[in-house]
């Protein structure tokens, strides 16, 4: 008659390492600190743009970024601007946008003429 085999414990390969979970941990602190980093560095970058282009603005308003989800792109919209720039201006708008970008290295949308309705004051 045979004897019923022992139970064994588990290998070392089903066990964490020492230590595994502090590194799992670390990792994770570090993907948020450079998520943190990234995000802070777009709004200086934001702040920079924002405050050039207001030299060239006979006025300007800030409105709120839109979502992902509206602009159907992956990147996150960190700035939302409309700028009144007068026409004899224009050249130099989009020269100093040029500029911005080759700079900073951000995507930087410049779209217009539109109808200045987002400067006239309310009625």
């Amino acid at each position: 008659m045979a004897a019923a085999p022992l139970p064994t414990a588990p290998s070392d390969r089903t066990r964490p390492s020492p230590g595994a979970g502090l590194a799992y941990l670390d990792r994770k602190r570090g993907i948020q600190q450079r998520r943190e980093q990234h995000r802070d560095e777009a709004l200086r970058i934001a702040e920079t743009v924002d405050a050039e282009v207001r030299v060239l603005a006979t006025a300007f308003r800030r409105l709120r970024p839109q979502a992902p989800q509206l602009t159907g792109q992956r990147p996150v919209q960190v700035l939302n601007a409309t700028y009144l720039v007068a026409d004899h201006r224009a050249d130099d708008l989009a020269l100093l946008t040029r500029t911005l970008r080759e700079r900073t290295g951000v995507r930087i949308e410049l779209s217009g003429p539109w109808v200045p309705y987002s400067f006239v004051g309310e009625v």
